[in-house]
């Protein structure tokens, strides 16, 4: 089945070029000019598998678009897409939800070998229901999804990575280089630290719903869940 992409940039050249090019490659795609249209078409069309969101755009920038799909438990992968080239913008998407993180120019080439990468990563490969039970946490390893007292936590495909990894093995330390290549692929092993920002909001969420669970810091190496002190 095609996957379906969702383009949403101001540029209008651009947009058109990255749509040509993906159906060339054998997608389908849905195209949006601002953050505002994006969302209105998402409540249209629920079979977007994959986002592709430029951040600077008029009247809703990439980010507060990003924000608004995230609270709306949107768990849809999302690449983001900026001439920004600084390491703190690529670490506040990263923070925000963002699954991948483009740098203009690029080649169309590139976006969709990051693409493949985020949805294979995003996608469950078992074909039934497998569950991990850890304290008062419930992880469908089919579903993505994670319950907490019964109550389903909105987490990002890379927030639910990271929780599945560390709670499949309990007290076992991974370095955050290992998660980084786990969560978001090799590519991104240059920035391991991303991963502190990443843990520090599932530790939120997971606080925010009462959860007795703890991803504790192993310092000097990285991160592991609960295990004796």
């Amino acid at each position: 089945m095609k996957k379906t992409v969702m383009i949403v940039d101001d540029q209008d050249e651009l947009r058109e070029s990255i749509s040509t090019f993906l159906h060339n490659e054998g997608y389908h795609t849905v195209k949006a000019r601002n953050g505002n249209e994006a969302l209105r078409l998402l409540k249209e069309n629920q079979n977007v598998d994959i986002i592709l969101l430029d951040v600077m755009m008029p009247d809703k920038d990439g980010y507060v678009t990003l924000r608004e799909l995230r609270m709306a438990q949107v768990s849809i992968p999302v690449i983001m897409l900026t001439a920004k080239t600084d390491e703190l913008d690529k670490l506040l998407g990263l923070e925000m939800g963002a699954d991948d993180y483009i740098t203009k120019p690029f080649s169309l080439r590139e976006v969709v070998a990051r693409m493949k990468a985020v949805l294979r990563r995003t996608s469950s490969e078992q074909t039934g229901d497998e569950w991990i039970h850890q304290i008062d946490i419930k992880i469908n390893l089919s579903t993505y999804e994670v319950f907490v007292h019964g109550t389903r936590a909105n987490l990002t495909p890379t927030e639910f990575k990271l929780l599945a990894t560390l709670a499949e093995k309990p007290g076992r330390v991974y370095s955050r280089l290992q998660l980084m290549n786990i969560a978001m692929g090799e590519a991104f092993a240059n920035y391991e630290r991303s991963i502190d920002t990443h843990v520090s909001n599932l530790r939120r969420k997971l606080t925010k719903l009462g959860s007795s669970a703890t991803i504790k810091t192993v310092y000097g190496i990285g991160y592991r869940f609960g295990g004796e002190e």
